[in-house]
């Protein structure tokens, strides 16, 4: 097969459908875990208590750090049926398969910048260090579709 740059937008957008469908599935299963539904070694619980942990600067009830979660596991499984979404696209003409990568790029850049807000609000750095890497990776990879040609 030869690699030329459409397909490597295309590989692009497949990667990101499947990390984003790996990140809403651990999110999920730590979820579980943190609930006692799954005692299981896949299913660590870290993403939850590292945000119990961010809000306690702000004596945030376990209700809002509840809410926050559940918002954070709904604009996931948006991101990830996005980029599904743009994936079944790619056997399409060109115009359909970039609209809906555009689509699902935008979405998910937008849960980077509100990662990048909230890091700042409650000043974990380590975080938003990492979270500013990912979602520039991402960002790079969105400007693909539009810089090569």
């Amino acid at each position: 097969m030869c690699m030329t740059n459409t397909f490597f937008k295309k590989s692009l957008v497949v990667f990101w459908a499947c990390w984003w469908l790996i990140a809403l599935w651990t999110d999920i299963v730590g979820g579980l875990a943190h609930l006692g539904v799954l005692h299981a070694s896949f299913a660590p619980d870290l993403n939850y208590p590292a945000l119990v942990q961010s809000m306690s600067m702000y004596h945030a009830p376990s209700w809002l750090t509840g809410a926050l979660f559940i918002g954070i596991l709904l604009w996931l499984s948006l991101v990830s049926v996005s980029f599904c979404w743009a994936s079944l696209a790619l056997t399409r003409p060109t115009d359909v398969w970039v609209s809906r990568a555009r689509i699902a790029y935008i979405v998910s850049l937008g849960l980077w910048l509100a990662f990048f807000l909230s890091d700042q609000i409650v000043m974990k750095f380590d975080f938003e260090q990492n979270h500013m890497v990912q979602g520039g990776f991402e960002f790079l990879c969105f400007l693909s579709l539009y810089l090569l040609p």
